[in-house]
């Protein structure tokens, strides 16, 4: 996510009502899951292509979406960041999650897990962090083992080639 992405996140952040946050977070993700469409993205972002036909492929993503979205639309016509909405769901969802205290976090292990030890993770990490954590699941079939989480910047290491990698690093430092 950029920085001028996080920068128009905050604006539209700030500029909308709280009840309607959640439907304008959303609404950005719809438009950011269009977008990885790469002839959609090239249509919205490439500034080879004429005004015209990207402000008519915005135009078209902003069909159906909140007036508070389809002004923002235009602000980034306006000022030829049409590539802000590639990310900005990102920054828009990180801000609606900091202002109610959460964050989100991805547990990676090498097989499902079942939705209490899930709620196990989320209580731990959220302990460890202070802040309610949601967790997403991503299948990682390189674990042997455990698992993996990310919270933010922060990764917890639980899985088990990182406890054979600890037990080789320990043996190979001792002396026989």
């Amino acid at each position: 996510m950029s920085r001028i992405s996080a920068r128009y996140a905050k604006a539209l952040f700030e500029a909308v009502p709280t009840d309607a946050r959640d439907a304008i977070a959303n609404t950005l993700d719809g438009i950011a899951e269009v977008l990885r469409d790469p002839e959609a993205r090239v249509a919205v972002t490439d500034p080879e292509i004429p005004s015209s036909v990207r402000r008519k492929a915005c135009e078209k993503l902003g069909t159906g979406a909140p007036d508070s979205v389809r002004r923002f639309i235009d602000v980034l016509l306006s000022r030829h960041r049409e590539s802000v909405l590639l990310d900005v769901n990102v920054a828009f969802r990180d801000l609606l999650h900091a202002a109610r205290g959460e964050v989100e976090g991805v547990v990676e292990a090498s097989y499902d897990l079942d939705a209490a030890t899930l709620e196990r993770l989320a209580t731990t990490a959220g302990k460890l962090t202070g802040k309610k954590v949601l967790l997403r699941v991503e299948r990682n079939d390189d674990l042997i083992g455990g698992v993996r989480m990310r919270v933010g910047n922060t990764m917890f290491d639980s899985s088990v080639a990182t406890a054979i990698d600890e037990l080789e690093r320990k043996l190979m430092t001792r002396a026989i």
